[in-house]
């Protein structure tokens, strides 16, 4: 209502209406109807001059960069100051202060007001309007007393401030002492936070930043939470904008039952790379029941998580990924991701690449440690592993081609990270050199056959009889002959009409791909770390193929052109094997062998049948299903599934894993290797992004359990917003019983909010 009366002054006062006069001074212009000068006795000098209006209307100053309207208006010669008295109007630039009194210097544009109110212009930069409601950004604030100190600066005693531009504010902040300064700051002292009336929050000093890019070093909006675990949880941040390009955010965290925990998160862009470096420590204190037993034990844990990807001179390129913790307990005990408990993996790497012409070289640090439960741990390490490749090149123009690769490793293998007699170390050298000649019978058939020679040093080798490590070395040479053909192709066409899917395609594509290894006796002596340690020498092997398409020329929506997209395939393979040995070493196979479960099921002339379905009906949804059947056992090894459907407003992806127990089937016969789990969500969204509902689980079928559950809420009242988390942990397996967490943040118009990623939302952060 303030914002509608005072827009009706400033229209009513800008045309002069009948009988007004002006008169220009301090290079203002002043619309009044009478002046009266007043001088002193003493030295009969003009010390005040009084304006007023006859016709009811406000006097006013107009001036290059302001405007000042009131119905009295005294101007202090000496002083060159303004006195105003009753309905008093300043404006300049997107600042608007309504006030029953108040004075402005007309030399420095400075001024106080009393009684004052209005609205301040927090940027003059272009800003997201949505972060404001979809209005200005502006700030509404009431005071006992608003000065103007600076260009940009105000300074407000008693006042309330909000960025809520609305009738009936929905949060608003009251403080003792607010000092405001444009596309910078404002610091309040005694600041209490209310959102619909209710006090939520109160701080000594406040500290909300203000910037021209929507990025500005401040204390972030702080979350709470409460867990039958950790109890209640209070989560602050700390922001500090350190550049365009880059920024860090600190952050803790305080559980009343079990500790607190620190964080902090490094991002930067540019500078040819990107990365996002988070780093946590949770001190965890002693948790004990009614009866004074241990719940759970006093412990300090560390996380390390990120991504890295940065250009460096001489055409090198680094790459890093992290998903580190010391504690798998801990970390699913603070962790709210949905897919925590279907992980058992932490993972360390660093890659340095580089490429120059027909060379490529790589090198590469790397840990993988995979957990049975919380304890127990493999670990296989590369320290470092070093690549070297030459692409292939026609020899003398023809169509036969020549590369060569080599690769060196200083490798570490745990079987139990606790248990050092596990420990096993290798340091291996695997040279190689192919010639390949392809050729086709046109679309419909290709060929194409390659001859290799391969050259494979360790610094170890194994007792077949006792699995010791000699330290021996030992050396392999192989000759490799492989034929490939692929076809002949079959295709089909069908003319849909002028629906929407106009042709559909269906290709058949058979391939078969012959092997032919030379002999290698020493294969039990050799130290098995990985795929290049398990080739079978002496084998031939036959791998069959049968891959199904179906294509689509399809419509889009908004385009002149139709586009073509695969709609769904089917792949069906499987490999015949003269030594059986070999079956149980295929990495083509994922239940064949797997390098961080140290398994290899027992020969067999066949390996399983691997059947993988993907199914892509539109652009928005899309299915995948796999299994690998086991033909000597008539039994399913394993099997995976997921799917995702995404809509403006709805969002749901599931997956599904099995891991069978087949007992006769060795590699597969221990139960704590079987796993079923399955994991659903789902969020419901308005169109206008304006709120959600979110509610996701895992359940683990193999023992009948849900492990975890979690219902989410957002919904955003153009002024303010307000997140809901509420997630039940089974932690049955660790001695537990279920945790209940549930967490409430707000965001406000123009100071956002946050997500604390060792906190009460996981590892999503929503600044």
């Amino acid at each position: 209502m303030r914002r509608l009366i005072f827009c009706l002054l400033v229209l009513i006062a800008t045309v002069a209406p009948a009988g007004a006069q002006t008169l220009s001074i301090a290079g203002c212009e002043v619309l009044y109807s009478t002046i009266t000068p007043v001088t002193d006795p003493a030295s009969g000098e003009t010390v005040r001059t009084e304006w007023r209006r006859t016709d009811g209307l406000p006097v006013e100053v107009r001036c290059p960069d302001l405007q000042v309207f009131a119905d009295d208006i005294d101007l202090l010669n000496q002083e060159n100051r303004l006195d105003l008295r009753g309905r008093v109007v300043f404006q300049q630039g997107g600042t608007r202060i309504a006030a029953l009194s108040g004075t402005v210097d007309l030399k420095t544009r400075l001024g106080s007001f009393e009684s004052a109110s209005g609205t301040l212009q927090l940027t003059d930069k272009q800003v997201d309007r949505s972060l404001f409601g979809s209005m200005e950004p502006e700030a509404t604030f009431n005071a006992a007393r608003i000065e103007k100190t600076g260009p940009q600066t105000y300074r407000l005693t008693d006042a309330t401030f909000t960025t809520c531009v609305q009738p009936s504010r929905r949060w608003q902040v009251y403080s003792s002492k607010l000092t405001f300064t444009v596309n910078r700051y404002a610091i309040m002292t005694n600041a209490r936070l209310e959102v619909k009336d209710v006090p939520l929050l109160y701080l000594p000093v406040f500290y909300y930043p203000i910037s021209e890019d929507d990025r500005a070093t401040g204390f972030l909006m702080p979350s709470y939470g409460t867990s039958t675990f950790r109890g209640f949880t209070l989560s602050n941040a700390f922001f500090w904008a350190i550049n365009r390009s880059q920024d860090l955010t600190v952050y803790h965290d305080w559980f009343t039952r079990t500790g607190h925990g620190l964080g902090a998160d490094y991002r930067y862009v540019g500078h040819g790379g990107t990365g996002d470096i988070r780093a946590g420590a949770i001190s965890q204190k002693e948790l004990l029941a009614d009866d004074g037993s241990i719940v759970s034990a006093g412990r300090r844990s560390y996380e390390f998580r990120g991504n890295l990807n940065q250009t460096l001179p001489g055409r090198l390129r680094m790459q890093g990924r992290a998903d580190y913790f010391t504690d798998a307990t801990t970390s699913q005990l603070y962790q709210s991701d949905i897919d925590a408990f279907s992980r058992r993996q932490r993972y360390f790497g660093l890659n340095l690449s580089g490429s120059w012409g027909l060379v490529r070289a790589t090198a590469q640090a790397e840990r993988n440690d995979v957990f049975y439960g919380s304890d127990t741990a493999s670990s296989y390490r590369y320290q470092p592993l070093l690549n070297l490749s030459v692409s292939q090149t026609p020899i003398a123009g023809t169509k036969i081609y020549v590369g060569g690769s080599w690769q060196g490793m200083s490798a570490v293998r745990y079987y139990d990270i606790d248990s050092p007699d596990t420990r096993a170390a290798i340091r291996r050298s695997d040279g190689s050199v192919t010639i390949r000649a392809p050729y086709s019978f046109g679309p419909a058939l290709e060929v194409q056959g390659a001859l290799s020679f391969r050259r494979t040093d360790w610094n170890v080798r194994r007792d077949p009889n006792t699995g010791e490590t000699i330290n021996a070395g030992i050396a392999r040479n192989l000759f490799e002959v492989r034929a490939e053909m692929r076809g002949p192709v079959f295709t089909r066409i069908w003319d849909m009409g002028g629906g929407r899917v106009e042709r559909l395609k269906h290709v058949i594509e058979p391939s078969v791909t012959f092997m032919r290894r030379s002999a290698f006796e020493a294969f039990d002596e050799v130290f098995q770390f990985d795929g290049t340690d398990t080739v079978v020498g002496g084998n031939t092997q036959v791998t069959y193929r049968l891959t199904n398409r179906l294509l689509g020329k399809i419509r889009q929506d908004g385009a002149a052109d139709s586009a073509v997209r695969q709609l769904a395939s089917l792949d069906i393979s499987q490999t015949y094997y003269t030594d059986a040995l070999a079956a149980s070493y295929d990495v083509q196979y994922q239940s064949s062998f797997n390098g961080l479960y140290f398994y290899a099921p027992p020969p067999s002339k066949f390996s399983p049948v691997q059947v993988t379905l993907d199914v892509t009906p539109t652009s928005t949804t899309s299915g995948q299903f796999g299994l690998e059947y086991d033909t000597r056992f008539r039994a399913v090894r394993t099997y995976r599934a997921s799917a995702s459907f995404a809509q403006p407003w709805a969002d749901f992806r599931g997956s599904w894993s099995k891991r069978q127990l087949i007992p006769e089937l060795d590699g597969f016969s221990d139960p704590r290797r079987a796993d079923h789990f399955l994991t659903l969500a789902g969020t419901l969204k308005r169109p206008d992004r304006s709120g959600s509902v979110t509610y996701a689980t895992t359940l683990d079928l193999l023992n009948d359990r849900v492990l975890q559950q979690r219902l989410g809420f957002f919904y955003n009242a153009q002024c303010c917003g307000v997140a809901v988390d509420y997630v039940v942990v089974n932690m049955s397996h660790y001695g537990l019983r279920n945790i209940k967490r549930f967490s409430l943040s707000f965001s406000l118009a123009g100071i956002g909010s946050f997500v604390n990623p060792f906190g009460v939302f996981g590892n999503n952060d929503q600044r």
